[in-house]
């Protein structure tokens, strides 16, 4: 236990070091990555794979479980850095970035959601706890949430697809570059395929 708690992490998520930049389109693009995960070296993720987003198109990564689809997310997060191969941000090494930087460029809505038994509003607020109520209102409008969101049960009674949705919002409302969302079908009934988004 002792170990693990002394541990340092190989990526260091409070590292200060690193370019900020004033400005950002947000092309992505992964040149002939190497992956395997620390825990399986000996199952190969990807071996040469390389993929280009550019910035303002919505792209879906469709596969089966396991193909690796979560994987793409985690690498352009930097949880972990491929064994081979570039991770590029507007043709910048990801490695270059100040990682608390650039992960506050990103919403993530993953498979399995998770909202704090608090208000919808401090929800929202995870983040960006200085956020305006003008910018939760846009955040509001933008995730076609505004017409439910007054009559909405307690956090713990709510229905999958819903909780998608306000983990959405809480993503919006951090004013983001790249949103990332897994199981896209949950934001259907929401009306959310009207907004362009990156997603997989």
């Amino acid at each position: 236990m002792f170990e693990t708690i002394n541990r340092k992490p190989e990526i260091d998520a409070y590292d200060t070091k690193g370019k900020v930049l004033d400005d950002i389109r947000g092309d992505i693009e992964l040149k002939d990555v190497y992956f395997t995960y620390p825990a399986r070296p000996d199952e190969e993720i990807f071996s040469g794979f390389s993929l280009c987003i550019s910035s303002g198109t919505t792209a879906a990564l469709v596969g089966q479980s396991g193909s690796g689809k979560s994987t793409v997310i985690s690498l352009i997060e930097r949880f972990y850095d491929p064994q081979q191969g570039e991770i590029l941000i507007d043709n910048i090494n990801l490695k270059e970035f100040q990682i608390k930087w650039i992960r506050e460029k990103i919403g993530l809505v993953s498979q399995e959601p998770v909202l704090f038994t608090s208000s919808i509003k401090d929800n929202i607020l995870y983040g960006k706890d200085d956020a305006s109520m003008d910018e939760i209102r846009v955040a509001v409008e933008l995730a076609n949430a505004a017409k439910f969101i007054d009559k909405l049960p307690k956090v713990s009674n709510l229905l999958k697809h819903l909780i998608c949705l306000l983990c959405f919002l809480c993503n919006i409302s951090c004013l983001g570059f790249f949103f990332f969302l897994e199981l896209i079908t949950f934001f259907v009934p929401c009306g959310l395929s009207k907004i362009t988004i990156s997603v997989y």
